[in-house]
């Protein structure tokens, strides 16, 4: 998995699955360690909220988790589309209040002709 430089990540877990919120911790430990981003913007999201029945993670322990790690915390479901949408935006206003004078896209610089003039150059940062 590729993480390394990551200004954002989206950790999940299964509300009915107590192994699986062990392994979301162990995901979230790794990340800390690993990404080479102090400024890490990360998210632990309970899914399948829709089978409240099945419920095996607490709400309020999760939550507890995400805030003692610096991680914000919501509840989801991908079967109902619950609180999918709000946990991008979130994510990306945290990016932008993190990062908000760094310009968005490319920059593209003054074309050129190559050594000979038959063609043009262009180049681009960012």
């Amino acid at each position: 998995m590729y993480y390394r430089g990551a200004a954002a990540a989206i950790v999940v877990f299964d509300i009915t699955s107590t192994d699986s919120y062990v392994r979301a911790k162990r995901w979230v430990d790794e990340l800390q360690r690993q990404a080479g981003n102090p400024h890490l913007v990360m998210a632990l999201v309970a899914n399948k909220v829709d089978l409240q029945e099945r419920r095996q993670v607490g709400t309020q322990e999760a939550m507890d988790y995400a805030e003692a790690n610096g991680l914000f915390f919501t509840e989801t479901s991908a079967k109902t589309a619950q609180n999918v949408s709000e946990l991008f935006y979130e994510l990306a206003e945290r990016l932008v209040k993190l990062r908000p004078n760094r310009p968005a896209g490319m920059i593209l610089h003054d074309a050129q002709r190559s050594g000979d003039g038959s063609r043009w150059r262009f180049c681009c940062s960012g």
